[in-house]
């Protein structure tokens, strides 16, 4: 028996770490957890056998599977089967699989919408919307009305052009007298003008119900602070336009930090609204008033809230903006997704 000893292969820790590529902490991790017995030298040094080797070989191809430190004892042991071992590590894995697309979704969220590092943001859940052409957010932030992109302002055009050629039209009627080259004349200044006339005042027929009345205004929640853009005529409006078409759109908008925001005040109206037929029916729309500490102010009225933001709205505002006034609760529904006519009701508010 000592000779046979004699004539084994031993190999020291440093050698094992190159053979192995394993760490000296991983071996004596799994010496520790039983899967190896080296020996001693007289030295006091670890000796590890062909055996030894061989059994590590084995733990770290199994360890590469995903199985773990129990299963594999087990089936070294004989207590389970390589099949069942993959089974129960196939399992664990896409249940990892699973929570890191949940991680990475809610990564995307932040990162595409740009939010504030507020932990109650992150346990909304959002519901898909099927919002019908007109009733589409025009970019992932979270925001109060809906921020002019170059698609929309496509899509307002278009709204523009139906009214444009049909009062081009009606110019040439009336100017049956005139030559071809001077009717052909009128007919394209009075369309450009009709055209120009509904950019500069953000027109736009979306559906009966007219909600979108927010003159290209826009409020949007950022990580650090809010962006918007303030109707200020319809010179400016029009200068707004078009330098949202050559993105260029920076420089007439405003930013301002939350902690430049000396209040809001939210406003709770009622108003009334008509789908489809003569009758119109009451409704309960906020206004915001923002306040900042500069002396500036914008009061938006009735912006259009799509999607979750009104949740997200409310969330960022409580946490970032020391003084709200807030009469009804609206921010308090808003969070929780209450109907504000519902709210209006259950609460016995009268406005």
């Amino acid at each position: 028996m000592l000779e046979l000893e004699r004539g084994m292969n031993y190999m020291k820790t440093k050698e094992l770490e190159k053979e192995l590529g394993l760490t000296k902490h991983t071996i004596r991790y799994y010496e520790d957890e039983g899967f190896i017995h080296p020996k001693r030298d007289a030295n006091g040094y670890r000796d590890y056998s062909e055996e030894d080797v061989q059994v590590l070989q084995l733990v770290k191809f199994l360890r590469n599977l995903n199985i773990s430190i129990d299963d594999i004892k087990a089936f070294i042991n004989g207590r389970t089967s390589f099949e069942e071992c993959l089974r129960i590590s196939q399992a664990n894995l896409e249940h990892q699989i699973e929570g890191l697309k949940e991680i990475n979704q809610q990564v995307q969220k932040f990162k595409d919408k740009n939010l504030p590092i507020l932990p109650a943001l992150n346990e909304i859940e959002e519901t898909k919307s099927n919002w019908k052409l007109g009733f589409q957010k025009t970019t992932n932030t979270i925001s109060l009305g809906r921020k002019l992109t170059k698609a929309w302002c496509r899509r307002q055009m278009l709204y523009a052009l139906g009214a444009a050629i049909m009062f081009g039209y009606a110019s040439i009627i009336f100017t049956s007298d005139l030559s071809m080259i001077l009717r052909v004349l009128i007919f394209i200044i009075v369309a450009m003008l009709v055209e120009l006339l509904f950019l500069a005042s953000a027109f736009r027929e979306t559906t009966t119900l007219m909600l979108d009345m927010s003159m290209d205004q826009s409020i949007e929640f950022l990580r650090d602070g809010i962006r918007y853009y303030k109707f200020n005529g319809f010179i400016s409006n029009l200068k707004y336009f078009f330098a949202v078409l050559k993105d260029k759109d920076d420089s007439l908008m405003h930013y301002y930090k939350y902690e430049d925001i000396e209040s809001i005040k939210i406003v709770l109206n009622r108003r009334y609204m008509k789908i489809g037929t003569p009758i119109a029916y009451e409704v309960y729309i906020p206004d915001f008033k923002f306040t900042f500490k500069d002396g500036q102010e914008f009061y938006f009225m009735w912006p259009m809230l799509l999607d979750d933001d009104a949740r997200y709205v409310a969330h960022i505002l409580e946490e970032k903006v020391d003084k709200i006034i807030d009469k009804y609760d609206v921010l308090y529904a808003m969070k929780n997704g209450i109907n504000l006519s519902d709210h209006v009701k259950n609460n016995q508010i009268t406005i």
